[in-house]
């Protein structure tokens, strides 16, 4: 008897800890943040701190897993050490990420990011005086990246945390700079039921 009370009492509490929401059921999350972007591969360069700002919508498997896809608007590229230049890239980047709740409200998130380029310029300062040049032909257009991150649901609102590792080369080929971004993102949204 005192085995399957236990059992029972287990079984209650892991259905209410993984009880996330409805199968079948799909939210909208608006979401706005910080981005600090680098590239990899190189020694001379810190992270540009930007904005992130979009949404993504989730459909929720069953109540342990949710796949959602998103467009964020993200201020990416970096900054050249002991130099007053940075690197604007920016991006339009759409996340499709596998959501797995492993307690009632915290999900860890994996997947894979397409990114266009919306815009790339080079900036720099120098004599109080200051310079942007277009750097559109030098950067390739596509980007793609694998985001990992985690979310923790606290009601409607989320906290969410992501590190993205990019797969393919910023710079065309004859640049010869083999760097790809990097980006660590702290954003909060709002989740809206459909």
């Amino acid at each position: 008897m005192k085995k399957f009370l236990f059992m029972a009492i287990l079984m209650m509490a892991s259905t209410s800890v993984f009880a996330q929401r409805e199968p079948g059921s799909l939210t909208f999350q608006p979401r706005v943040g910080l981005i600090a972007a680098d590239f990899n591969n190189t020694g001379d360069t810190e992270a540009r701190v930007g904005v992130f700002a979009g949404g993504d919508f989730e459909y929720y498997v069953n109540s342990v897993v949710g796949l959602s896809a998103g467009v964020f608007y993200a201020q990416q590229g970096a900054e050249l050490k002991d130099y007053n230049v940075t690197w604007k890239l920016d991006y339009l980047n759409i996340p499709i990420m596998a959501n797995i709740y492993i307690f009632k409200g915290l999900a860890l998130k994996a997947g894979l990011q397409p990114g266009f380029k919306v815009s790339s310029t080079l900036e720099g300062t120098w004599k109080g005086g200051s310079a942007s040049i277009n750097i559109e032909d030098t950067v390739n257009d596509f980007d793609v990246a694998v985001p990992l991150g985690i979310s923790v649901d606290l009601g409607r609102l989320v906290l969410d945390a992501r590190y993205t590792l990019g797969l393919k080369q910023i710079f065309k080929d004859d640049m010869d700079l083999d760097s790809k971004n990097i980006t660590f993102q702290l954003g909060i949204g709002y989740k809206f039921s459909l």
